[in-house]
C-alpha cells in the first residue's frame, strides 16, 4: 500500500512580508548615513519648503560661531576651500541670530568672491 504525502502550501503572504522587512532595514541604514546638524543650532523656521540639510553646510549658532560637520571653523577657511569658486555654501543660521550678523557674513563672503550662497531653514508645516 502507498502512502500519500500531503503537501503543504506556503502563504504568499510571507514572502510579501520579507521583502517589506528588507525594505525597512535598508532604509532604516540609509537614513543613519548621512550626519545630523548640529544640535545646538535652532534653525529659522519657514512654511511650505521642500528642503533637507546637507552635510557640507555650515550652521551659524546664535553668537556667530561657525560649524562645519560640528567642528569650529573659521571664515578664512571657507574663502580659501578648493571648492569655493564652484559649489554652491550652505549656511544654516539659528534663529536667535541678529539678522544683522547674517547679513554682515553674506557680505563678506560675496565680497571674496562667493556668489552662490544659500541660506537654508526648517519647515514648520510637517
Amino acid at each position: 500500500m502507498k502512502r500519500c504525502k500531503l503537501q503543504t502550501r506556503r502563504d504568499p503572504v510571507i514572502s510579501l512580508i520579507n521583502i517589506v522587512f528588507l525594505i525597512l532595514i535598508f532604509f532604516m541604514i540609509a537614513g543613519t548615513l548621512a550626519s545630523p546638524p548640529d544640535p545646538s543650532v535652532r534653525f529659522v523656521q519657514t512654511q511650505d519648503l521642500e528642503c533637507c540639510v546637507p552635510p557640507d553646510a555650515v550652521s551659524i549658532d546664535k553668537t556667530g560661531q561657525l560649524r562645519r560637520g560640528g567642528a569650529p571653523v573659521s571664515l578664512e577657511s571657507l574663502l580659501d576651500s578648493p571648492a569655493a569658486d564652484t559649489s554652491s555654501l550652505r549656511l544654516l543660521p539659528d534663529r536667535e541670530l541678529p539678522a544683522v550678523q547674517l547679513l554682515k557674513l553674506v557680505k563678506e563672503l560675496r565680497a571674496s568672491g562667493r556668489t552662490n550662497i544659500i541660506v537654508v531653514t526648517e519647515d514648520t508645516t510637517g
